[in-house]
């Protein structure tokens, strides 16, 4: 099943009403079966979950189908879900773990993980106009910053997508992968470091 903020048809006048209301009333609406309510939520935060998978996943369309699976499975165990304010940990706790299970079994497989860019094309070839050749200037520094995320230690990239890619502060950080703020923000730290090493010409 695929997922999609337009998947149950929603009146304008209701999705401006479920618009205002908070994640963890979304999910209340949710748990009787609402899935208009449950199509807002979705809308809501689909974009930075698919951002945060595809670059854990480093491939485009197996980032996309895993931010589906979430969702998939966030629906169907809607039940059990307990509000308490902190619905965006408890969603990327769940990409997070289907991330980590992808590159295990990627590993036992002996597959090799390649980096890709989101848009899983290579920079055309620059036309004369000065628009033109700032753009591709700016999409191949940024294929270079995406490579340079791919290559950190698991520990250093999950940290830094969760903050930038995700949007978490540090205190649903620590909530997401179970360690404390001061962990969190060192592994921000040193991930970000080993980054502008890299892309400063330096090792890593």
């Amino acid at each position: 099943m695929r997922v999609t903020a337009n998947v149950i048809p929603i009146t304008a006048a209701r999705r401006r009403a479920l618009a205002d209301r908070s994640d963890d009333e979304l999910m209340r609406l949710a748990r009787t079966g609402d899935g208009p309510a449950f199509a807002v939520l979705v809308e809501r935060h689909m974009s930075r979950l698919t951002d945060f998978c595809v670059k854990m996943a480093c491939d485009r369309d197996t980032g996309r189908d895993l931010a589906q699976e979430v969702w998939v499975r966030i629906w169907g165990s809607r039940e059990r879900y307990a509000p308490a304010g902190r619905f965006e940990s408890y969603l990327f706790t769940v990409a997070r773990n289907l991330c980590k299970n992808l590159r295990r079994d990627r590993g036992r497989r002996g597959q090799v993980i390649v980096a890709a860019r989101d848009d899983g094309e290579i920079a055309a070839a620059p036309s004369p106009s000065t628009d033109s050749v700032d753009e591709l200037l700016a999409r191949e520094q940024s294929d270079r910053v995406y490579r340079a995320v791919a290559d950190l230690p698991p520990k250093f990239r999950e940290a830094i997508l969760l903050r930038f890619a995700a949007g978490l502060d540090y205190a649903q950080i620590s909530d997401v992968i179970g360690r404390g703020e001061s962990t969190i923000r060192s592994r921000v730290y040193h991930g970000l470091r080993r980054l502008r090493e890299v892309l400063d010409g330096g090792s890593a």
